[in-house]
């Protein structure tokens, strides 16, 4: 499955509070999940990786994310800590950050769920 289509479902269930909008999205979401990737996507969508019961966390520190923002971008340190600063949220100041940046892409790489499930654990 296109980790593209996680992506956008996370957008849409991050645009609404409605209860009843949240649950359409996932309904829609669960729908367009293969059978055997489906119990991945449940725990993406908690932040988990593995049952709780196997004390795997997903957790990164929030000074681990910017550096790797800053990294991966080459955008300072400081310039993600002050628009973090504003909104409060690192996935918003990332992508605000980053939109303002050129991007040259020489390859285009399908990126999956399982792709990303795997690398994470």
């Amino acid at each position: 499955m296109q980790y593209s289509i996680l992506a956008e479902a996370f957008e849409k269930m991050e645009s609404t509070r409605k209860r009843l909008e949240l649950t359409q999205h996932l309904v829609e979401l669960f729908e367009k999940t293969p059978h055997d990737v489906i119990s991945k996507i449940t725990y993406l969508l908690q932040g988990k990786l593995r049952p709780d019961f196997e004390g795997i966390e997903l957790g990164v520190a929030e000074k681990l994310a910017m550096r790797a923002i800053s990294k991966s971008s080459g955008i300072a340190i400081k310039k993600i800590e002050d628009e973090y600063n504003k909104g409060g949220d690192l996935g918003h100041a990332a992508a605000k950050i980053l939109e303002q940046k050129t991007q040259t892409t020489f390859l285009v790489e399908n990126i999956t769920v399982e792709r990303v499930y795997e690398t994470l654990f």
